[in-house]
């Protein structure tokens, strides 16, 4: 998974938004707890604080990575107090902070926010980020602020109110002993699924991963992909989605458990590909597979491959709330979670795995030998994964087919 969890409750939170409507933030540019002031000055005014992340907590991998290097570093650089706060979802963080926001409640308890997608919109809507402020730390100079997959999430804008912190990037993997020609379209795996019958399925939205694959479906089977960066179309929807749903109901008998069910999560997935159930999974980290090949949880024989006509990529980001009671520290935090070191340190597909955010080509040239090429019969070259991507679809057309999905695929 890219970062955060796609949020759900996006009827609540609309509701939430009206009655926000005239309701100001209290960060911005010119903000006393804000990026205006040098940053030696902000990490004078962290160094003794306590800084806590809203995370996602659901990744053992993720919550080593934090527990076991980020906060030793941070106590021992700077002085910080870091904690991590784990969520089931990344959408109870943003409507606790759209509770606060309706409440008037100026100073609320989360620091930083791991986020992107749906779950950053429906806050920038309800103006619960505080910024801008991401472009002035000083790491974010090796960042690409001038790419789309950076400075727009989603499709939305970030305008310096959330920063980079990984990439992410659509890949399947497969069992080498078992499948010989892996299927590389959509009209490929509906005929795989058909000759091996219960041998494949995907994580049942709105688990990122299965709404990543339903969204890969749609660019496959209705043979668009610029159409859905533009603002949401109704018409447009009306007249592709149903290309989309009437293929993975015609998928579904020849699913795991012929359909019956789904798994819940992509873990769960992986749990019935480590042991056999299926012989294809599928992951938003590439270097996941060979992570789990050496920890002797997937075959040896496994491989990773990419979709033909790209897979989707995305960034996922820091965001600090609008009331965060410790701006300073948390751009700090923020500022040591971007740099050379803790980027490299994430990518070490022995522990999280997850793909820099920063462009190499702007680090010292010292700074970019901790970023080698991944090591392992199961990953992908770098370059093949760059040269493949896709963007992802605008926050509506993803949040329209996961509740086409359960209409029209799991409840028909």
């Amino acid at each position: 998974m890219p970062g955060s969890k796609r949020i759900k409750p996006l009827v609540i939170a609309l509701l939430c938004l009206a009655a926000l409507a005239g309701c100001g933030g209290t960060g911005g540019a010119n903000s006393p707890s804000g990026e205006d002031r040098p940053f030696s000055e902000l990490e004078r005014a962290a160094r003794g604080t306590e800084v806590n992340l809203a995370i996602y907590g659901g990744d053992e991998a993720i919550n080593a990575y934090v527990d076991d290097y980020v906060i030793p570093q941070l106590k021992e650089r700077h002085g910080i107090e870091f904690t991590r706060t784990p969520l089931g979802d990344t959408a109870d963080a943003v409507n606790k902070l759209l509770n606060e926001k309706q409440a008037g409640k100026d100073e609320g308890t989360i620091d930083l926010v791991w986020i992107n997608g749906e779950n950053f919109a429906t806050g920038a809507d309800a103006d619960l980020w505080f910024g801008p402020w991401a472009e002035e730390l000083p790491n974010a100079r090796y960042v690409d602020w001038k790419s789309p997959s950076i400075n727009r999430d989603f499709g939305h804008p970030v305008e310096g109110r959330e920063a980079p912190w990984g990439k992410a990037q659509f890949v399947m993997i497969y069992d080498s002993a078992k499948v010989d020609d892996p299927p590389k379209t959509m009209e490929e795996l509906k005929s795989w699924t058909e000759e091996n019958p219960g041998r494949f399925s995907y994580p049942a939205p709105p688990d990122f991963t299965g709404n990543a694959f339903v969204e890969q479906a749609f660019y496959d089977v209705t043979g668009r992909v610029e159409a859905y960066q533009k603002p949401f179309d109704e018409e447009v929807f009306e007249r592709e989605s149903p290309k989309l749903y009437d293929f993975l109901k015609d998928m579904e008998p020849n699913l795991w458990r012929e359909g019956e069910t789904y798994p819940a999560t992509s873990a769960k997935l992986d749990e019935l590909y480590g042991n056999g159930e299926t012989w294809l999974t599928m992951s938003y980290n590439p270097l996941l597979a060979q992570r789990q090949v050496d920890k002797g949880l997937f075959p040896k024989s496994t491989r990773s491959y990419l979709l033909e006509g790209g897979t989707l990529n995305n960034t996922h980001y820091l965001a600090i709330p609008f009331n965060g009671p410790n701006k300073a520290g948390a751009q700090v935090v923020t500022n040591f979670l971007q740099g050379p070191g803790a980027q490299s340190e994430k990518q070490d597909p022995r522990g999280w795995g997850d793909l820099t955010a920063l462009s190499l080509d702007r680090l010292p040239e010292g700074a970019r030998e901790g970023f080698a090429e991944p090591e392992g019969a199961a990953t992908l070259p770098t370059r093949v994964l760059q040269e493949n991507r896709v963007p992802e679809a605008g926050t509506e057309w993803l949040l329209r087919l996961e509740e086409g999905w359960q209409e029209r695929v799991l409840e028909d």
